[in-house]
């Protein structure tokens, strides 16, 4: 656990860097794959089991990414990012007027936040000033979708 507790700004960079490139791959994979799974009359029950799973499996790819390029640990990393991606995604761009390489930018953007949020050695002060922000932006761009309109 020591070894967390200071890190370089080369290890911050390159924790940042691979953190951003799990969650790109991720987002590619969902794109690549959406509809690809099952097409047809006889495929009724697969788009319901479709989406989640193939979001789960970024999830998995995103984390192992992660693992792979000894961000540690990338567990939080890997929960954190689809959020602060999501909120970053969805309040600030129009997803369906944006190209894709603006999608994937904002959501590596959203995987390094995600990062450095999660690092140990992160004060509690910082900690809290860069996640406030994005638990509004969540709930911000989540909240209005669950309420039902007038």
């Amino acid at each position: 656990m020591g070894q967390y507790l200071r890190m370089s700004l080369r290890e911050s960079v390159r924790r940042c860097l691979v953190s951003a490139a799990g969650g790109v791959l991720a987002v590619l994979a969902v794109v690549l794959l959406r509809g690809q799974l099952c097409a047809g009359s006889g495929c009724l029950v697969v788009p319901i089991l479709q989406e989640p799973l193939m979001l789960g499996g970024a999830w998995v790819l995103s984390w192992v990414t992660m693992a792979l390029g000894r961000v540690r640990p990338a567990w939080p990393v890997a929960l954190a990012g689809p959020m602060v991606a999501a909120a970053l995604v969805i309040r600030l761009i129009d997803v369906a007027k944006w190209p894709l390489a603006a999608i994937l930018a904002v959501v590596a953007a959203g995987y390094a936040l995600a990062a450095v949020m999660t690092a140990a050695g992160l004060s509690p002060a910082w900690r809290i000033a860069l996640v406030t922000p994005m638990v509004v932006l969540f709930a911000w761009s989540v909240v209005p979708h669950l309420v039902p309109a007038p």
